[in-house]
């Protein structure tokens, strides 16, 4: 890799020299062309390529050399541009997993919620009137998002379950989102809703009233 480095660097010199040039941008030629030429196990492996494996597992070594050897050095002819291309790769594939991340974050948090008990006893008292100032559809939605199997709901399966309109369940969803008790998430499927923390308690004083009521 140093030795592709410097005759890469030469060679890129070469191409891009003028009459003022003199000895010093050599050596940055050389510099740049080295780094570039030692970036270039980083760059085979975003793109998934199995040259470098092969190559430290002594597999086909003869061939595998004289490859990597023609990257390194077409890397440190072409060294800004690769230098360049490899640092906008590597910010792609940061924000994609980031992306990733919290996506996956949205999705699992409303599972581990649902398996999680809550106390509201501290709180009974507000929750209930909170429960009480509810109209029937909220109550119907909260109970329909909370004893689903699913943690994550679709607009049209909540309005095939309800028997109700899509913009019913839109509007329904909306309120319950004003209130802090719904919330909508953004995964791999599409658009779902589910029930916050704030709503998960709601929903366990309904179901603590209708158990006394009962």
């Amino acid at each position: 890799m140093l030795a592709a480095g410097v005759i890469g660097g030469t060679i890129n010199y070469a191409l891009i020299r003028e009459k003022e040039s003199c000895w010093r941008d050599w050596i940055w030629s050389v510099i740049i062309g080295t780094g570039a030429s030692l970036l270039v196990p980083l760059f085979l492996n975003t793109i998934s390529s199995t040259l470098l494996p092969g190559l430290l597992s002594k597999q086909n070594l003869d061939a595998d050399v004289f490859v990597f050897a023609g990257f390194c050095l077409l890397g440190a002819i072409s060294s800004k541009a690769m230098i360049q291309t490899l640092t906008n790769r590597l910010l792609k594939q940061t924000e994609a997993l980031r992306r990733d991340v919290n996506s996956l974050k949205d999705e699992v948090t409303p599972i581990i919620e649902k398996e999680t008990e809550s106390d509201t006893s501290a709180s009974d008292a507000q929750l209930a009137n909170n429960i009480s100032a509810l109209h029937s559809d909220l109550k119907q939605m909260l109970i329909e998002l909370g004893s689903s199997k699913y943690s994550l709901r679709s607009i049209s399966g909540l309005a095939f379950d309800l028997n109700k309109s899509g913009i019913e369940v839109i509007n329904i969803l909306s309120e319950l989102s004003n209130l802090g008790f719904a919330a909508e998430v953004q995964g791999k499927k599409g658009l779902r809703w589910t029930l916050t923390s704030t709503g998960r308690k709601q929903l366990n004083c309904l179901t603590a009233q209708s158990t006394r009521t009962g």
